[in-house]
């Protein structure tokens, strides 16, 4: 076995491990913001022949080769990440979809399920109706791409930092995200400029502030276009006012283009709000995932 501390990056075996998995299973079997702290030595990689495992801030993934699924290699690549000095502290590790030899690993080992995500699937055939269904901009805001390399790129980006902050300051991944995440995020492949959109205010006391943004995230692959909502965030001091239902149609307008085959989005089950919004767009539950919550097992 292959243990990488402080990874720069992840092997070819690694990244191909993972990109069975999504075939498979059809879900990525980590996180982005996952696959970020690897490769900015945040958490610790271990590699076998057919199954990788990340431990670190909390958190624990593990995913085997499909083909080699059942001959006890996750259960031993498992104990190898629970007996690492990472796992010490409270641990939190996903079962994605409907997975019964995952959620029955976990469950061996102590993890007790504590939140469900979901995906949630807008039909292409229908967009053009969720478009013409959207919510218009409230007066006194304007919707801008996201600019790199343009003067001004820099404050654009620390906005966009402090801004998804504030509207996910209670969500266990996507409010920690720092600067350093933002910029590496946006030189991956599938990172396109145009698709990070920006609300700012254009008038009033706060003219010149972000309100709120939606990133679009488009992934190529053959004759297939997968569009995902990759996240939408709205300044929690500007909510009440229809900006985020506006940025939704803003995300539609966006994916058009792009001519998908598949239009995604990740939720937590309990944001009943968001939910809502989804639903009325048309967006429906196409998967459900859990996360698992295993307590410290010692004092830090």
């Amino acid at each position: 076995m292959t243990e990488a501390t402080q990874a720069a990056y992840l092997s070819p075996d690694a990244r191909k491990i993972l990109e069975e998995a999504t075939h498979h299973d059809g879900t990525p079997p980590v996180s982005d913001q996952a696959l970020l702290a690897v490769t900015q030595g945040r958490r610790r990689l271990f590699e076998e022949p057919d199954a990788i495992g990340t431990i670190g801030e909390g958190e624990l993934d593990l995913v085997v080769r499909p083909t080699e699924r059942g001959k006890g290699i996750g259960r031993a690549l498992l104990r190898t990440l629970l007996a690492s000095d990472e796992a010490s502290t409270e641990l939190r590790a996903w079962a994605h979809g409907e997975n019964p030899a995952a959620t029955a690993l976990l469950r061996s080992a102590g993890f007790e399920p504590v939140r469900e995500l979901l995906r949630l699937a807008l039909d292409p055939a229908a967009l053009d109706k969720a478009i013409g269904a959207a919510r218009r901009l409230p007066e006194g805001f304007e919707v801008r791409a996201y600019s790199p390399g343009a003067e001004g790129h820099a404050d654009q980006a620390d906005d966009w930092v402090r801004v998804n902050a504030a509207a996910f300051a209670s969500h266990p991944e996507q409010g920690q995200m720092s600067r350093a995440d933002f910029d590496a995020l946006t030189r991956e492949p599938w990172f396109a400029a145009d698709d990070l959109r920006l609300a700012y205010a254009t008038s009033g006391e706060r003219q010149g502030e972000l309100a709120g943004f939606t990133w679009v995230k488009t992934v190529r692959e053959g004759n297939t276009t997968d569009t995902e909502l990759y996240v939408l965030g709205v300044d929690p001091t500007f909510a009440g006012i229809g900006l985020g239902a506006a940025l939704l149609g803003e995300t539609l307008r966006q994916m058009a283009p792009h001519r998908p085959n598949r239009i995604t989005l990740y939720v937590d089950g309990d944001n009943t709000n968001a939910v809502a919004l989804y639903a009325r767009a048309g967006f429906v539950v196409e998967q459900r995932s859990m996360q698992y919550l295993r307590a410290a097992t010692r004092p830090r």
